[in-house]
């Protein structure tokens, strides 16, 4: 049955788990003459509501203060938003303005724009970016460059530039005292951190990546810390299962890590995400944007 995609098994999840909640509710009335039964199908039933239809899209603002880094500033993080199957342009009007009213220098965003989109316009289905007051720098991810879902990385590209994003893979973007370093996706095989020695010695580097693993081949001093996304900290934070299906060879999570590379150790901070993929669910782990103090 070729018409039995894996696109059209995630709209059916997200679509006909619609169908969960009036059956639920048929189920706990058969059973309302036996109050214990009734709470059995209840208590896993409310569960399922609240990862599905509550906690995806509750958003989140953590606020963290990140000593020793050189710099002075209060950036926002966020990443994997995933608009397409699961998540829509709506959603990102909210973040938007949730990020719009906290005081940051800048925005940068850790990769993974889309999850499969079926938007012809991707100008069109980011266009709340544009609303962002503070400059904002990005870097793509893996779901921005065929894997899986189509490629539209050019697309993309031209798209965020529209919406006055910056793209700084490879690259290396001034932030007044300090500059803001990027690498590509991990596995595109486009994050060769070679580039950073090159940087001239004129204050710390701050370096955005979407996939963690990415700084294992990064010096320590070529990056006073590193921000990423990718790892969606499980997504769904079942004690102890949800390690087994986070997408890092070398062991990341979530928050302020320590990366221990062949060239020293570096400092890694990783946001849970705004999207889903897989699933459309969260548990004990909502849409986050991460609000960053970088004190020196």
């Amino acid at each position: 049955m070729a018409w039995f995609t894996p696109l059209l098994i995630k709209k059916f999840l997200f679509y006909g788990s619609h169908l969960a909640i009036p059956c639920m509710a048929w189920l706990v009335w058969r059973r309302r003459r036996r109050p214990w039964s009734a709470c059995f199908l209840l208590i896993p039933g409310l569960l399922f509501i609240w990862m599905r239809f509550v906690e995806p899209q509750w958003i989140r603002v953590r606020e963290t203060t990140l000593a020793g880094t050189g710099i002075q500033a209060d950036v926002v993080l966020i990443g994997d938003l995933h608009l397409g199957v699961y998540k829509d342009t709506a959603f990102l009007e909210r973040v938007v303005t949730r990020i719009n009213q906290l005081p940051a220098d800048r925005v940068l965003i850790a990769g993974d724009f889309t999850y499969e989109p079926e938007e012809q316009s991707l100008y069109r289905m980011l266009k709340p970016l544009d609303r962002l007051e503070k400059p904002a720098y990005a870097v793509l991810g893996n779901h921005d460059q065929q894997a899986p879902g189509p490629d539209i990385d050019r697309p993309l590209r031209a798209a965020l530039g529209q919406l006055g994003v910056r793209i700084v893979e490879q690259d290396v973007a001034d932030a007044g005292r300090w500059r803001i370093a990027g690498l590509g996706d991990h596995w595109g095989g486009n994050d060769d951190p070679e580039f950073l020695a090159r940087i001239p010695d004129q204050g710390p580097v701050l370096l955005l990546a979407h996939n963690p693993d990415s700084v294992m081949r990064v010096r320590p001093r070529d990056a006073v810390l590193a921000l990423a996304g990718h790892t969606h900290c499980g997504q769904i934070r079942l004690p102890w299962l949800y390690r087994k299906v986070i997408p890092s060879d070398h062991g990341f999570d979530c928050g302020l890590e320590t990366a221990r590379t062949p060239h020293g150790d570096i400092r890694v901070f990783i946001t849970p995400g705004l999207g889903e993929i897989g699933l459309p669910m969260r548990f004990l782990n909502p849409p986050t944007i991460d609000w960053l103090h970088l004190r020196p």
